[in-house]
């Protein structure tokens, strides 16, 4: 399996170095269409008394040339998109072939049967599984799972945007609104701030609650979060009067397709005090795909 990975990487770098001397072609004949349309705009304005078979013709080799520089500027765009998808998928692989084959097929997690065969994308909404999903083996060992809850834990190690092992992952692409990730404290603290960082796909924070001593969840943000870019920081400040140990962020994975990865949460206290999770819970986790691989 990774022999095939390597080799797919060997020829990603090769069509990437392809395509950035071609964009570099391509933009060289934009200046070189450029320059032209200047030197014609030029020969109108300085010879006003042209005939109007001169100024007809000149016109049309104007339109010409700034037609033909459009398409060029187009294929220059979609070389430039097609130059940033390979190189992200390039990023992706050489995550893979360093942690183990992850059964990612350009971006889309397929679902391998118990007999080892491709099924179909995984890509639909599911129930959520009946026993949340734990940071923690039930003899209290963090695990260390590619996208489990455990990645939530500590301080952020997800520098990138993407969709890397390193941040937890629900156990589909697509959800519903009761989506959920509890993390859990050293200590209890009066909460000034949470702090959470997502790194694929932001936007899906529906609801925090606090986990009160009594078991209790008390709301203490609910509203939308931007679509915006990751790896995104959200700040949440909240109003005083609040002690809990725990925080659960509900998300409602409508609002942003795709999975919604969280990287890490932060606790800030009004004392000051400032704590990363020390657990946490999900109501589902990528982590818990079983593959069979022939």
């Amino acid at each position: 399996m990774n022999r095939v990975i390597l080799l797919l990487l060997l020829v990603i770098l090769g069509v990437n170095g392809w395509l950035v001397r071609r964009q570099g072609q391509l933009e060289r004949q934009i200046d070189s269409l450029r320059a032209e349309n200047v030197r014609l705009s030029g020969e109108l304005a300085q010879k006003p008394d042209l005939s109007a078979e001169t100024f007809e013709a000149v016109s049309r080799r104007l339109e010409n040339a700034t037609a033909f520089m459009n398409a060029v500027e187009g294929r220059l765009t979609d070389a430039s998109e097609l130059l940033s998808q390979l190189q992200n998928l390039s990023q992706r692989m050489a995550v893979t072939a360093r942690s183990g084959p992850t059964m990612e097929d350009l971006g889309t997690r397929r679902r391998y049967s118990a007999e080892g065969e491709l099924g179909r994308p995984e890509m639909l909404s599911e129930p959520l599984p009946s026993t949340p999903a734990s940071s923690h083996s039930p003899d209290g060992l963090l695990l260390q799972r590619n996208w489990g809850p455990e990645q939530v834990v500590g301080p952020p190690n997800t520098a990138a945007a993407g969709d890397y092992p390193t941040a937890w992952a629900q156990r589909t692409s697509r959800g519903g609104p009761a989506e959920w990730l509890q993390v859990n404290y050293d200590r209890p603290v009066e909460i000034a701030e949470v702090r959470v960082r997502e790194t694929y796909n932001p936007g899906a924070i529906a609801r925090l609650a606090a986990l009160l001593p009594s078991g209790q969840e008390m709301t203490l943000w609910e509203g939308r979060t931007p679509l915006a870019e990751a790896p995104l920081d959200t700040s949440f400040p909240l109003p005083p009067g609040v002690q809990a140990q725990s925080v659960k962020i509900y998300l409602d994975r409508t609002r942003a397709p795709g999975w919604n990865e969280i990287d890490a949460v932060e606790l800030i206290g009004r004392d000051g005090s400032r704590q990363w999770a020390a657990s946490a819970t999900a109501s589902s986790t990528y982590a818990s795909q079983s593959w069979t691989i022939r």
